[in-house]
């Protein structure tokens, strides 16, 4: 398993991940961040995560985190995207061949794999909330918000922070993950993962407004916003996970079963 996690951490520790995965996601939560304290008024604003946000929110205890909130679905692309293709490269290249003759117990393979990917999505938001948190003090000075009580439980609201943006994070990389090990198509997997969790489960609320909350999209973006109207963050916790849990066994089963040396 350790030869497993090193040979994905090298494949992964490369500019164009390190830039175009970690950079975008920093790059998003700050954009997200500016355009949320900018456009906030005294009334609601619907933000990119459909959260109400008014000046009174921005200037709560965890006001800097309004915007990271509202990006969180963007950061889940980024990281869907990430893990999607650590997968479907390996087909594209043809370097599965010699990954399972070098390895031929394959689960070890995979789960190298998501080991090294949850390194480097918790790496990347971690960065991005450092980012964001450097920022936000200068965006909200621009804005006239004011960060008084900010300073209040500081420490505990960044580590909730954190952890709930990589939490829903990790539920998109798995995604990613699954969608990848299924089409062995890198276009096809971000591209269904978008159009599900992003646009299918948006018009299918249209029509079963109750059903849809339970599904992976609102449940992510439930987890990311420390638990929302619809759904509690306990049971945002749970059902993600359980989602998250049914994927890598429905990506660990195909994988030790499909045909990769004829």
């Amino acid at each position: 398993m350790i030869h497993a996690i090193r040979g994905e951490l090298t494949r992964l520790r490369n500019p164009y991940t390190l830039l175009g995965g970690v950079g975008l996601m920093a790059i998003l939560g700050v954009v997200t961040t500016v355009i949320v304290f900018v456009s906030a008024g005294d009334g609601p604003r619907m933000g990119p995560a459909q959260q109400g946000v008014t000046v009174a929110v921005l200037e709560g205890p965890d006001g800097m985190f309004a915007g990271l909130q509202n990006a969180a679905d963007m950061i889940g692309i980024v990281a869907l995207a990430i893990w999607a293709v650590a997968v479907t490269s390996d087909y594209s290249s043809g370097l599965i061949r010699l990954l399972v003759q070098a390895e031929p117990r394959r689960l070890r393979l995979l789960g190298g794999k998501v080991a090294a990917l949850t390194a480097l999505t918790c790496l990347a938001t971690l960065v991005t909330t450092a980012v964001v948190l450097a920022a936000s003090p200068a965006i909200a000075g621009m804005a006239g918000v004011s960060t008084e009580i900010w300073s209040d439980g500081l420490l505990e609201t960044v580590a909730k922070g954190y952890l709930d943006l990589t939490l829903a994070a990790l539920l998109w990389g798995v995604a990613g993950l699954f969608l990848g090990m299924m089409t062995r198509s890198t276009g096809i997997a971000i591209a269904a993962g978008i159009g599900y969790l992003l646009v299918f489960e948006n018009l299918l609320s249209l029509v079963l407004e109750t059903a849809t909350k339970w599904l992976p999209g609102a449940t992510f973006s439930a987890l990311a916003a420390g638990g929302s109207a619809d759904m509690a963050y306990t049971t945002a916790l749970l059902l993600g996970t359980a989602y998250a849990v049914a994927a890598i066994v429905a990506a660990a089963t195909v994988f030790r079963r499909r045909d990769i040396t004829a």
